[in-house]
């Protein structure tokens, strides 16, 4: 099909979220073009290793889109949508990557290859985030043997593959490959603490049978080319307590993640809360940007989930349109909101809650329904227990009403009340350590409780939580360790006076000579502390997130002993 040199509509990326979008956008007579920078449509789905479960999450929300989508392998997958393309004789052009875009709404120009320009009245940005993958980033990153997908895991025989990362990506690729090779994952962290839950399962189950071999709280510093013709690659690791490990190999695979396109975004003029790479672009709750007529779905704005970005893109044509139509979650909102006795709608529980509590009022209204759909309401009555000291969970939980009495030291013998409107757990949220306290109702209480790795996509995307979440994470540390007894209003200007300071592996926080007088807390990670015993370092213990150190030369007249 022709592309005119004006259309209404120009999509911009052919993934799943494009695609619904286009579609809806044929079946409705419009013009539009769907811009697509490969040979492929869906290049991410296309990528997922042969006969990958492409799972339809979340099973309960509804499909909106003209495009099927149900539950199956990738090649399923891939057959269902070409037929669809073919079906609704959708206007996708290949090799046309937009390499920048001006304008705004009504006077769009897009620039595409070979000097070709393109006018539209809107656009829709669905490029994603895989297309762009993080790189390994160390000496020897760019050898020949360190590869970013995975499409067949069955091409590889009787090799040593190493694969880092922990998310659901690294996983399916280390098990895939783990029937007929030798296989380590490298996971920078303690936990998989990103991954779904049968994915989690099956890793773990992996590693406790000898299936593979799982590397935790390890960081690559080195990967190198030997001369044996085995193992050509050797990569070399070091752990949390600076302890390299070296393993021989015939080949990296490296699912770290994707880089959002952010310079393209920010060029075209869409605004970022703050500078960290993983933050999301500021959208209205119709998936509009602050450019008038550029509106951004799909993983680019927070919903990585096919279905969640399929449904994306039949709304915002609908929205374009001028349409006024309730997004497809509604109805699970209504669910999860069930339970707050206020009678009243999914919008206005939305309002009351953003009203009532500081944390959710910074949030722009797609990150907050994204952030409820995937927590839990809970009411309990009065001595209701939230959750106990030593318990292994990392949620956090925001007070919407009533009161929390937090309690801790011997016995459990202090004791602090937590107000309507504030936020209880975030010392396990952070540290990932187990809880430190037990939090009690004191009254009839409604608690909002939200997974750790939804706040940390919301902390990375929001300034005002991450500094919030900070401020409180220090407060409550002191108050924890040091002062059980004061509140946290008679903390905060010594919480104030905390700075964050982030230290690389190996990296001295001070040495034993140095004279200091300042106390750490450790948000993350783990620090070794040492003496030099006749010309011997000689390891005195291990700190723990959520742990401190350094106190002893308060009480030597400023010098360290460790």
């Amino acid at each position: 099909m022709e592309t005119p040199n004006k259309v209404k509509i120009a999509i911009v990326g052919s993934g799943p979220a494009g695609l619904s979008a286009a579609a809806h956008a044929a079946e409705l007579g419009l013009s539009y073009v769907l811009l697509e920078s490969g040979k492929e449509f869906s290049n991410t789905i296309q990528n997922y290793q042969k006969r990958k479960r492409v799972m339809a999450e979340p099973g309960e929300l509804p499909l909106r889109s003209p495009i099927t989508f149900e539950a199956g392998s990738r090649e399923e997958v891939l057959e269902a949508w070409s037929k669809a393309i073919n079906q609704y004789q959708i206007n996708i052009r290949y090799q046309s990557e937009v390499k920048r875009i001006e304008g705004s709404q009504g006077d769009f120009i897009l620039y595409l290859p070979n000097d070709v320009t393109l006018k539209a009245e809107f656009v829709v940005l669905s490029i994603g985030t895989a297309g762009n993958p993080r790189k390994i980033g160390v000496p020897g990153g760019e050898l020949p043997f360190i590869e970013y997908t995975l499409r067949d895991p069955d091409e590889f025989k009787n090799e040593s593959v190493v694969v880092i990362g922990a998310g659901d990506a690294a996983i399916e690729n280390a098990i895939a490959l783990a029937r007929q090779n030798q296989v380590f994952i490298v996971n920078r962290g303690a936990e998989f603490s990103r991954a779904k839950s049968g994915n989690l399962s099956a890793i773990l189950r992996a590693i406790e049978d000898n299936q593979l071999t799982c590397h935790y709280q390890c960081n690559t510093t080195q990967v190198e080319a030997t001369p044996e013709a085995e193992r050509p690659c050797l990569i070399t690791l070091k752990d949390n307590n600076d302890r390299e490990i070296k393993i021989p190999c015939n080949r990296i695979i490296a699912r770290l993640g994707g880089i959002p396109p952010r310079k393209f975004v920010e060029a075209c003029g869409v605004k970022f809360p703050n500078d960290d790479p993983a933050a999301l672009p500021e959208l209205s709750s119709k998936y509009e940007s602050n450019v008038t007529g550029l509106y951004i779905i799909g993983a680019l704005g927070g919903y990585p989930l096919i279905k969640q970005a399929m449904n994306q893109g039949f709304e915002v044509i609908e929205y374009i349109q001028g349409n006024e139509i309730a997004p497809a979650d509604h109805g699970l909102l209504q669910n999860r909101l069930s339970a707050l006795p206020y009678q009243l709608s999914v919008d206005e529980c939305l309002a009351l809650l953003r009203e009532r509590i500081p944390f959710f009022s910074t949030m722009n209204a797609l990150l907050f329904r994204e952030l409820m759909l995937e927590s839990t309401v809970h009411v309990y009555e009065k001595g209701g227990t939230v959750f106990q000291r030593g318990d292994a969970t990392t949620s956090i939980y925001t007070i919407l009403d009533g009161e929390i009495v937090l309690t801790s030291g011997v016995q459990q013998a202090i004791q602090h009340t937590i107000q309507s409107g504030e936020i209880i757990g975030e010392l396990s949220l952070v540290s990932g350590q187990r809880r430190p306290n037990t939090a009690i109702a004191k009254s009839y209480s409604i608690l909002i409780e939200t997974p750790r790795r939804t706040m940390v996509k919301l902390i990375a995307s929001v300034d005002s939580v991450r500094i919030g979440i900070d401020q409180l994470f220090v407060s409550r540390a002191i108050q924890e360790i040091f002062t059980p007894g004061l509140s946290i209003e008679a903390i905060k200007e010594i919480a104030g006076s905390a700075s964050l300071n982030t230290y690389k592996p190996g990296q001295f926080i001070y040495k034993e000579i140095d004279k200091g007088d300042e106390i750490h807390l450790i948000r993350k990670g783990t620090v070794v502390l040492s003496r030099l015993i006749d010309n011997k370092e000689i390891l005195l213990r291990q700190v723990r997130a959520g742990q401190y150190f350094g106190d002893i030369s308060m009480m030597n007249i400023g010098h360290r002993v460790e």
